[in-house]
């Protein structure tokens, strides 16, 4: 029995090391790494990085794989994994899974919780899918979405209604009806009347407010 290498036993042999990455391409259909070492002596240019479909990552410079030279050549290289030794997360939980980035912002999966953190804001959405880059503010169309930004608000908007919760006030705005309530009493609002103390978030007050200029075209009131 004999085994043929034809790129040579020698080629075969030191077909993967490890590299390092310094300049990094994500704007084309594949992710190129422009730059990326080797050995001492070693720099290779416009590696193919291959990444499953579903997820994509850009490795910061400094960030550490290995590189598969197809056949042993080095004009055939393929660069896999790449993690940068100061930003990975550690002690991750058996069966747990992190999606982070290298400014320590990351999602957790662990066990029977999500942690989703980060350290100004948070966009989640419901929309018809967006193109590749934009985020939940660029996108079109009816979008239900959440925004939680630290130190300004939480703002929750479906459609051109928007609810704003800041650390010392609420803001309900709607698009044509709205209305607030608290132990089966409302005020209902809409852009040309205001109805006070009703008991159905779609009900109507018959009395007009009275004020110091005669009865209100558009306040009215339950008595």
């Amino acid at each position: 029995m004999w085994v043929w290498f034809p790129e040579g036993q020698e080629g075969i042999v030191a077909q993967m090391r490890r590299a390092t990455v310094k300049k990094t391409d994500d704007s084309g259909t594949q992710q190129i790494l422009k730059q990326m070492t080797g050995l001492k002596t070693e720099t290779f240019e416009d590696v193919y990085r291959p990444q499953p479909h579903g997820i994509s990552s850009h490795a910061p410079k400094g960030s550490e794989g290995v590189y598969l030279a197809l056949g042993g050549r080095s004009d055939r290289l393929l660069a896999l994994g790449f993690e940068h030794k100061d930003h990975r997360p550690k002690d991750t939980p058996e069966g747990g899974t992190i999606i982070y980035d290298h400014t320590g912002d990351a999602i957790r999966i662990v066990k029977d919780k999500i942690d989703h953190v980060h350290s100004k804001r948070i966009n989640l959405a419901i929309a018809k899918g967006y193109d590749k880059g934009k985020s939940v503010d660029e996108v079109d169309g009816d979008t239900i979405a959440i925004v939680m930004q630290k130190g300004e608000a939480i703002t929750l908007t479906y459609g051109d209604s928007e609810i704003k919760i800041t650390p010392s006030d609420i803001l309900v705005e709607a698009a044509a009806d709205c209305a607030v309530g608290v132990g089966g009493r409302y005020v209902r609002v809409r852009p040309s009347r205001v109805d006070l103390g009703v008991t159905d978030p779609k009900g109507e007050a018959v009395p007009q407010v009275m004020t110091t200029a005669g009865p209100s075209s558009i306040v009215f009131a339950v008595v």
